[in-house]
């Protein structure tokens, strides 16, 4: 683990202006200006291995089309090019497609690899199939993970995610499986949970539980400028993972060194994903936003299949701790957007251990 640094300062930054958090035209321009443009969490690869080998998912303004075809991974707009029905929605049989996707409205038929291959009765005329396949998002696999970019051009992938991939490393986190999931709705702009997320100042107030296992001072940072941010805090000496009663949940994972079994290192991937590797599994928070003051947020437990498959396992002390602490979480970034919102809302000083805040306000400012 690299060597922890302990002194921090948010070099005298405030808070963001009351707009950043309640502007419909700042939201609409986030979407073009970061959203198009960075790393995208659309799931595990994992979702790939059920029967049909494909998976949907919604980011910002996109419903996108995930699939495997053979051993490669692409994505695609889930937009029929003839009257824009969805290809794959809800009710749909994912296990009986096969290896073409049928449009359930007038029957346009797709290949995996995009090009439509039927389009009943339109073959008369001008109509040329090649300038009709479906719409291509780029796609890469990191991490276990599917990431994509809505914009065809934006940050690139390898600096983007060099970083991380280097701190990561030892979690093996492609090789951990999503035991369980909790979907949350919070009336709070997107950015409200990341600035959260990224400051344990909070903890001792919040989360009583959650700072008896991590005491708050404990902290510090790894990565602490650009769009991935964050570092690791020390456990509670009596304390072995972040569970109900702070014991571990799964087996320990085999690539931590000592001091690793001894922490919880957190990282924010700017701007859809918080990543909270613990000694014995890893909590991904998958960040969707829906308006100016509405967010989305997908939570998922993954352990390792040794975990998994021992005759003992129950990931609920890990579930019931961490879907407490979100809520206590979710709270507070709603009543931060109450009071930003409001007339006597006025930017405010960070303090030192908000250090990482004003990094992602950086960051952030530097890219809207």
């Amino acid at each position: 683990m690299t060597q922890i640094v302990k002194k921090r300062t948010a070099g005298g930054a405030r808070t963001l202006d009351g707009r950043f958090v309640t502007s419909r035209e700042i939201f609409q321009r986030e979407k073009f200006k970061i959203f198009a443009t960075h790393w995208l969490c659309a799931g595990r690869v994992s979702e790939l291995e059920r029967p049909g080998r494909l998976f949907t998912v919604q980011l910002v303004d996109s419903n996108l089309l995930v699939v495997a075809d053979g051993d490669e991974i692409r994505c695609f707009h889930n937009v029929c090019r003839h009257r824009g029905s969805l290809l794959v929605h809800e009710d749909s049989e994912c296990g009986r497609i096969g290896s073409r996707i049928q449009c359930p409205y007038h029957a346009w038929t797709y290949s995996r690899s995009d090009e439509l291959v039927a389009a009943p009765n339109m073959e008369e005329g001008s109509f040329d199939f090649s300038e009709h396949g479906l719409k291509p998002v780029a796609c890469r696999v990191a991490l276990g993970f599917v990431w994509v970019r809505l914009g065809q051009s934006g940050v690139d992938f390898d600096d983007f995610f060099r970083p991380l991939i280097a701190q990561v490393e030892p979690w093996s986190l492609d090789d951990l499986m999503v035991v369980r999931r909790i979907e949350y709705v919070v009336r709070a702009n997107w950015k409200l949970l990341f600035q959260n997320y990224s400051e344990c100042y909070h903890c001792p107030g919040v989360h009583p539980a959650l700072n008896r296992l991590t005491p708050f001072l404990g902290s510090s940072n790894e990565l602490s400028e650009g769009p991935i941010l964050g570092g690791p805090m020390r456990l509670a000496d009596d304390c072995q993972s972040m569970s109900a009663d702070g014991c571990a949940v799964g087996k320990f994972l085999p690539g931590l060194d000592r001091q690793q079994l001894r922490s919880v290192v957190y990282y924010t991937v700017f701007p859809s994903t918080f990543i909270s590797l613990h000694p014995d599994y890893v909590l991904i928070h998958r960040i969707q936003p829906v308006s100016e003051r509405e967010t989305k947020v997908s939570c998922e437990f993954l352990f390792s299949t040794e975990s998994i498959h021992s005759n003992t396992f129950d990931p609920g002390p890990a579930v019931t701790f961490w879907d407490q602490t979100n809520l206590q979480d979710w709270q507070v970034c709603e009543l931060t957007q109450q009071g930003m919102s409001a007339d006597g809302y006025e930017p405010g000083p960070y303090s030192g251990l908000e250090s990482i805040v004003a990094a992602f306000d950086r960051y952030y400012l530097s890219q809207i």
